[in-house]
């Protein structure tokens, strides 16, 4: 696991790159705090940062082809790098034993379309001195992040958004006003675009390619739209095991401590289960983290059982709020971007246990995405089911003694799409977002508009297999846009590196290619991988109910962090800002702290936006100086 940067100039002259690229390697020292590297020619400068994981001795980067025709810089990990290896011994002299020199003569044989062939999770830029032509390239599912931005001639790239800010870039430091939107809408800037006007992300699964003919870029994996499967549920549930137990067995390969976050539910006790059977006699250590005060659940209990059942050595944290207080600014902080999602602080106290323990982490992130894990992909897809039905849902809610909000009236008024899917997660209405900022943004329709090509797609699917379609969703917007950030800028904080099985590219093959029946059925989630961690965790065990890592943030902001939240979104804080009208926020405030309304989410979105901007936009970093 590393940091990586770079400057490309497109017209050569080389002049003053070099102490750029100094500041952005400075600035990812807590993703690579083991060892740094640089190398630069007439056209570009590289910079790396590196976590020792694998290959201790001689795991140096950049890596360079002889004669410097092709160099490389990689951050993160290629599982299947062994079997490639193998592939490429009788051809090729190898001088070190990791993983980023095969993906380098694997790119000398076959290009960049070697990428296809790469089993996991990476961003990776490879200089091609001949051809003058940079390629950057991430993993399928944007599990390691990639942000690039050029000003006039130049380029530059990195794997943080802090990284390029060091190195000067962009020069206007200027909010994305449609970015903003998303924001304010989802809780995350779109997954393909940043909060920073001129910064981009290279979109997961794809490679982009700037060279002298310009700048082009292609997905080089996407799913199938149509389920392939040809086997009952019965053939996929043994496949799917057989394929888990392989992807847990791959992502082992380590040579430092590793460790379980263990939650206490389904997705975390089965990846525990298997790294115990896979690794069968050696101690294996896990980590869960739970909350304290009103309004607080806890999975603790149900983690400690599981653990017990596993024979792990256990650590576990219970949050004191108080203690949060203390320590927000550096969570915020160590967002890199803003992230509304209050799952971030207890993240960042789970990689904090476990480095003190472990340099990798196992984590179950992916699992409610492939497998149907939430309530709202399987609502919304027989939703789309009922048809002009639709319109007696409420009746019916009422009917069972249940009311039906006006968001629900809403999205039942929507035509099937994205749009309806989306609003289940939506933070702030369309209005409420006109009336909360300050000065217009751009209409909603323009936020539908970056997922074009996505839309398209889901109502292709849909018709097809409705349950499917909505998991897409989650894996193209809220997966690379929320869960992956958040957990690859929390646990690299502190210099820990997660890896998660349940996106390696064999189990995600198979998944993609079943219907959604297997994974969902009528009220029962995730259907096909409760059957299959049947065969692999302790009786009692799989039965348990996920008691959810939900953040109390709304009894938290009435308690330790109200002082934090009014130092950030005070009036007077709010107005030198600019960005919020301070008469909406001090409403959401008031109605909040008066116990009126629960705004805890909008307020945290809000909140961690503030933070960040102070953190990153207000002040120079020291490694900028």
């Amino acid at each position: 696991m590393c940091g990586i940067c770079g400057i490309l100039d497109l017209e050569g002259d080389g002049t003053d790159r070099a102490p750029s690229v100094e500041r952005m390697t400075r600035a990812l020292a807590h993703r690579g705090p083991d060892d740094r590297g640089a190398w630069g020619d007439e056209r570009i400068d590289l910079g790396f940062r590196r976590l020792a994981v694998i290959d201790l001795e001689t795991g140096q980067q950049p890596i360079r082809l002889e004669d410097d025709r092709a160099v490389i810089v990689l951050n993160g990990e290629v599982y299947n790098f062994r079997e490639l290896r193998r592939e490429l011994e009788g051809r090729h002299r190898f001088r070190s034993k990791g993983d980023v020199e095969v993906v380098l003569r694997l790119y000398a044989e076959e290009g960049i379309d070697c990428v296809r062939r790469l089993n996991g999770m990476f961003a990776l830029a490879i200089w091609d001195r001949p051809a003058r032509t940079l390629y950057l390239a991430r993993d399928r599912h944007g599990i390691k992040p990639l942000l690039l931005c050029r000003e006039g001639n130049r380029i530059a790239f990195a794997s943080e958004l802090g990284a390029l800010l060091a190195g000067g870039f962009p020069a206007g430091r200027e909010l994305d006003r449609l970015e903003l939107r998303h924001y304010l809408w989802q809780k995350y800037p779109s997954p393909r675009g940043s909060i920073l006007r001129g910064v981009r992300a290279v979109a997961p699964g794809t490679v982009l390619e700037i060279g002298p003919g310009g700048e082009r870029s292609h997905r080089y994996w996407q799913p199938p739209a149509t389920p392939e499967f040809a086997g009952d549920e019965e053939q996929a549930q043994e496949e799917l095991v057989a394929r888990l137990r392989e992807a847990v067995r791959r992502q082992l390969v380590a040579d430092v401590p590793l460790g379980v976050f263990l939650s206490g539910g389904l997705d975390s006790g089965t990846l525990a289960a298997l790294v115990r059977e896979v690794r069968r006699g050696e101690p294996l250590s896990t980590f869960s983290v739970g909350f304290e005060g009103p309004g607080a659940t806890s999975e603790l209990p149900a983690a400690r059982e599981t653990a017990r059942r596993l024979g792990t050595e256990h650590f576990e944290l219970s949050l004191d709020p108080a203690e949060v207080a203390g320590d927000l600014e550096s969570i915020l902080g160590g967002l890199d971007g803003p992230l509304g999602d209050a799952t971030a602080i207890p993240t960042w106290y789970m990689s904090r246990l476990a480095r003190r323990n472990v340099t990798v982490a196992l984590s179950g992130e992916g699992a409610d995405e492939l497998f149907g894990g939430y309530a709202r992909q399987s609502f919304d897809a027989w939703i789309d089911r009922l048809g002009p039905l639709a319109r007696l849902v409420p009746a019916l809610l009422r009917l069972r003694g249940r009311g039906a909000s006006d968001r629900l009236r809403q999205r039942l008024r929507r035509p099937p799409g994205l749009a309806r899917q989306l609003d289940w997660s939506r933070v702030f209405t369309a209005p409420e977002i006109d009336a909360l900022a300050v000065g217009p943004l751009p209409e909603e329709a323009g936020l539908l508009e970056l997922h074009r090509e996505l839309a398209r797609r889901f109502l292709d699917h849909a018709r097809i297999d409705p349950l499917n379609a909505r998991l897409e969703v989650d894996r193209e917007l809220f997966l690379p846009g929320d869960l992956l950030p958040k957990v690859d800028r929390m646990s690299m904080a502190h210099s820990l590196e997660v890896r998660v099985p349940y996106l390696d590219d064999a189990v995600v093959d198979l998944l993609v290619t079943l219907p959604g029946r297997f994974k969902v059925r009528g009220r029962e989630n995730k259907r096909l991988l409760r059957r299959a961690s049947a065969e692999i965790l302790p009786a009692g065990v799989a039965a348990q109910r996920k008691q959810g890592f939900d953040v109390p943030i709304g009894a938290w902001l009435r308690g330790p962090l109200r002082e934090p939240l009014l130092d950030y979104l005070g009036p007077d804080a709010v107005r030198r800002r600019g960005l919020f009208r301070p008469g909406r926020v001090e409403t959401l405030l008031r109605e909040h702290l008066d116990g009126r309304a629960d705004h805890g989410g909008p307020l945290y979105l809000l909140l961690a936006l503030e933070g960040w901007l102070q953190r990153a936009l207000d002040r120079v970093p020291e490694h900028a100086a």
